[in-house]
């Protein structure tokens, strides 16, 4: 079976975008395994999506490139935006991941804004997830760390550890190989590089360093520069309320604005080539 896959790009965020509904096809776990296995360019995630003619309501799946699954991609939903703009000259869309929907736009100058909801704090009882009224600082000691980590959990869709200490490369190593063995793959992690920043009322740009679940180091993750962002509104609450953050990360700069109790992410995609593969 041939598959019509096309790359994209958000911000060195790399995805295989996958239209099902153009391809007419359904693909099961095992083979959307064996496209991640063979697709013969990096990338970080697979965005499998589907809609009926004339919906602006997109069904949409995606996968790591360990073939997991994930549950929200800021950068993933600015790239179907800019794919559907492209194709259809949508303007606007609302993408359904999990049951939760996204609502996308994309103005002329095509900077895209996603909506990525409301952050849930919570904290792990004996490994269980268990949500939060109010955002709280914890820690954790690591064997090979002489010193305890500070961090703050934050669920956008998907789950995000926000480091808020200064960390070595060995050390960043260490903690996510940490979190990953006891949490089995289901946190991102962000490493603000001068954690100092997100407890400074004047900042208006974090610098942030994250490694997601299911894909490792990347470039550029939407929904962790918007964990860090929330935690920066909550820290600060409406002295705030009105100030866009912009997280800068390896691949570029996104801006996070608060609307009501949720946030607003925007920024750019890039359509680089479509290409077909046998599986």
């Amino acid at each position: 079976m041939a598959i019509t896959f096309t790359k994209m790009n958000s911000q060195g965020n790399e995805f295989i975008l996958i239209d099902l509904a153009k391809e007419k096809c359904e693909l099961s776990e095992t083979v959307v395994s064996k496209i991640i296995k063979n697709i013969s360019t990096d990338f970080d995630q697979l965005l499998l999506i589907d809609y009926e003619e004339n919906s602006r309501t997109i069904l949409c799946q995606i996968f790591n490139n360990d073939s997991s699954r994930a549950y929200q991609c800021g950068n993933g939903l600015r790239a179907i935006m800019l794919y559907l703009n492209s194709e259809y000259n949508y303007p606007k869309i609302s993408v359904d991941i999990a049951n939760i929907k996204y609502s996308v736009t994309i103005d002329d100058k095509k900077v895209i804004t996603a909506s990525m909801g409301s952050p849930r704090a919570f904290k792990f009882i004996d490994n269980n997830v268990c949500y939060s009224d109010s955002f709280e600082k914890q820690n954790v000691h690591i064997n090979l760390i002489n010193h305890p980590i500070n961090f703050y959990l934050i669920d956008l869709g998907n789950k995000h550890c926000v480091i808020v200490d200064e960390c070595t490369t060995n050390e960043k190593n260490i903690i996510t190989d940490y979190f990953d063995n006891y949490h089995k793959n289901l946190l991102n992690i962000e490493f603000l590089d001068k954690p100092s920043d997100i407890f400074n009322l004047e900042s208006e740009k974090l610098s942030v360093t994250v490694y997601e679940a299911g894909a490792g180091w990347t470039q550029s993750c939407g929904s962790g520069a918007t964990a860090v962002a929330s935690l920066f509104y909550e820290v600060h609450g409406e002295l705030v309320a009105d100030k866009p953050i912009s997280i800068k990360q390896r691949g570029g700069e996104l801006i996070v604005k608060k609307k009501g109790k949720g946030l607003l992410l925007s920024g750019p995609s890039t359509i680089e080539y479509e290409a077909t593969i046998n599986v």
